[in-house]
């Protein structure tokens, strides 16, 4: 494996398109008046997302069996670290996929643009911001785990 693993691209990409369907979506579900403005550019952000990190996690799925036989080679264990980041990383997937559903159901009928505000939209903009949050938090443990993960097997990062 002289190449940079495939993993590692989309990894990064769910990077910049999870923070931004979060903040997308936020700003859907707080601040009415932009809805009509937002509405697509939520949509496509947000499936790009659910996409991307199905692809993220197709590829660390290849570049998991990959370290393990090398690992099994060499009579070795893969860190804790590297387990980790699945753990979260299929997290992050989970929450990418939930956010795009919810999006994709409530730009339509409870946070569509045409609708007046009342207790039913509140009720979908906090729906959406707990998909939100939960975004975010997936997003920054996997990253963490990650950096965790990538420490562990290199000798001048080891403590």
């Amino acid at each position: 494996m002289n190449a940079m693993p495939l993993h590692v691209v989309m990894g990064h990409l769910v990077v910049v398109t999870a923070p931004l369907a979060a903040v997308l979506a936020l700003g859907y579900a707080w601040l009415p008046q932009l809805r009509a403005g937002m509405r697509w550019p939520l949509v496509v952000i947000a499936a790009l997302n659910a996409a991307l990190a199905f692809a993220a996690g197709t590829t660390g799925a290849e570049l998991l069996k990959d370290l393990e036989g090398r690992a099994d080679a060499a009579g070795q264990a893969l860190p804790a670290a590297v387990r980790a980041h699945t753990a979260q990383a299929d997290a992050l997937s989970l929450v990418s996929l939930a956010l795009l559903l919810v999006v994709l159901t409530l730009v339509w009928w409870l946070l569509s643009p045409r609708r007046r505000p009342g207790p039913a939209t509140l009720v979908g903009a906090c729906l959406l911001t707990v998909c939100v949050l939960a975004v975010g938090w997936f997003t920054v443990t996997t990253v963490l785990e990650a950096m965790r993960a990538v420490w562990a097997q290199h000798a001048l990062w080891s403590a």
